[in-house]
């Protein structure tokens, strides 16, 4: 069972990864167009978009939020977007209750550097803060939306009790057709967070190709760089052609390769046969003589697979070193096999 330590570092790289990912304002008004079915979401120009460069940490949370803030100009108004990295395996009852002392510290903030005499004008207005959670845990989300849920007898009042209602985004949630009809970054970056199981996961990257293909080439290596960090803990450790493309990977050529490799990892049963060699395994002791039969084909078969992946490789013209460390082989092997080549 993983220990308290490794839970943490692992939600502090997935905070670390999302705020990276959601600081491009282009893949946050993305996020925004894709799972925030509002109106207004529509009427959010790109070009008005303005980080705040300020984190709003509480001390009565002892846990350290990564959260993003946003100026935003929408119909000629100004709108601030809160949005909390909920990283977390458990669901946190007291959100609405957090959120509400994030957004007194965010107007706090904000009107630090305001005239006097400008807020005491009748016409003076507040920004409205939009509250959005970004939560990718296992568990279903059941903590209360509306603040006043929390408050005791809610029901006996009427408006006279504070009130908002946040913007919950829940990770686990959405399917894979939904994520993948999105065809963009942020909805790849979730189809492949929410995946669990390897084989899955391998699948899902191929599914991915034609997408990863078409996205901008900003958001492509923003893409990259946080497979790098999230993604690589979840690969199979006996994949290292994939490993080695997500921490190499740059521009069309080398997601070509990619595809190419993901489809000769189906083709030589690496895919789906990876169950049944844990089988085998297992009766090694009543099939010793067969199996070792089995294992020198399997060995010269694998030869063979990493060899046509190779010529691939040079085929596109990649990188020596990047060759070398997806198929296993030396740069010395790699020439020779060059050399080779017709």
């Amino acid at each position: 069972m993983p220990s308290d330590e490794h839970r943490e570092s692992i939600h502090q790289r997935h905070d670390t990864s999302y705020r990276f990912l959601l600081s491009s304002k282009k893949i946050f008004v993305e996020l925004l167009r894709s799972f925030v079915h509002k109106g207004w979401v529509q009427d959010i120009d790109e070009s008005s978009v303005q980080e705040i460069p300020h984190s709003f940490v509480l001390q009565d949370f002892k846990r350290k939020e990564a959260d993003l803030v946003y100026r935003v100009q929408l119909n000629g108004q100004e709108v601030v977007f809160y949005l909390l990295l909920e990283m977390q395996s458990k669901v946190d009852f007291q959100m609405p209750y957090r959120l509400l002392l994030y957004q007194t510290e965010i107007w706090r903030y904000l009107l630090k550097d305001q005239k006097k005499a400008q807020l005491n004008k009748k016409s003076y207005r507040l920004p409205p803060i939009v509250p959005i959670v970004l939560y990718n845990g296992k568990q279903r989300w059941t903590a209360e939306r509306q603040f006043r849920k929390l408050l005791g007898h809610e029901e006996m009042f009427g408006s006279e009790l504070l009130n908002f209602e946040y913007l919950l985004i829940d990770v686990a949630r959405y399917t894979e057709e939904e994520l993948l009809s999105l065809s963009n970054t942020i909805g790849s970056v979730f189809l492949l967070d929410q995946t669990e199981d390897q084989t899955q996961l391998l699948a899902r990257l191929a599914k991915l190709m034609q997408t990863m293909q078409r996205l901008p080439d900003d958001h492509l290596q923003q893409f990259i760089a946080w497979m790098a960090n999230i993604l690589l803990q979840k690969l199979p450790e006996h994949e290292p052609e994939v490993q080695a493309f997500i921490q190499n990977a740059k521009g069309d050529a080398a997601i070509m390769g990619f595809e190419k490799v993901l489809d000769d990892i189906k083709r030589e049963g690496r895919l789906e046969g990876r169950l049944e060699g844990k089988l085998e395994g297992k009766l090694e002791g009543k099939r010793e003589g067969k199996l070792e039969g089995k294992r020198e084909g399997k060995l010269e078969g694998k030869l063979e697979g990493r060899q046509e992946i190779a010529k691939r490789m040079i085929d596109l013209d990649m990188d020596v070193t990047l060759i070398a460390t997806a198929t296993g082989f030396t740069p010395e092997e790699v020439e020779e096999l060059r050399d080779r080549l017709p």
